[in-house]
């Protein structure tokens, strides 16, 4: 990715979460935009984000981005002041699934690293 591309990215990253915050705040609140990926001619964006919740809260962020990304768009492409805005897609990352994988590993280190007459 070029230098460029990780600026953009990072930038529309900001802008959006940030957008989020301040004109939806309590229907984004437990919404988090954990990354942002730009194609090599900055037209298309793909914004990670993960809900922290239930699977009914999941269904309302996902909902609520679908429903105000026009919304969205404008606001990052009047503050980048790139040449075309670019189109943004949302994913959401399944962050939960991550933090138990690395948990089960470094409780099964910790077990490892245990005597073996310790039963802590």
């Amino acid at each position: 990715m070029s230098q460029r591309q990780l600026r953009v990215a990072e930038l529309v990253q900001r802008e959006v979460s940030l957008a989020l915050r301040q004109g939806w705040t309590a229907e984004a609140a437990l919404i988090t935009v954990t990354r942002a990926s730009v194609t090599p001619d900055l037209r298309q964006v793909r914004v990670g984000y993960a809900v922290s919740g239930d699977a009914a809260a999941g269904k309302a962020a996902r909902a609520l981005l679908r429903r105000i990304r026009g919304e969205l768009r404008s606001t990052v492409g009047h503050t980048l002041g790139l040449k075309s805005t670019p189109e943004l897609t949302f994913v959401e990352d399944d962050v939960t699934g991550g933090v138990a994988r690395v948990q089960a590993l470094l409780d099964e280190m910790s077990r490892k690293d245990r005597p073996a007459g310790d039963k802590a």
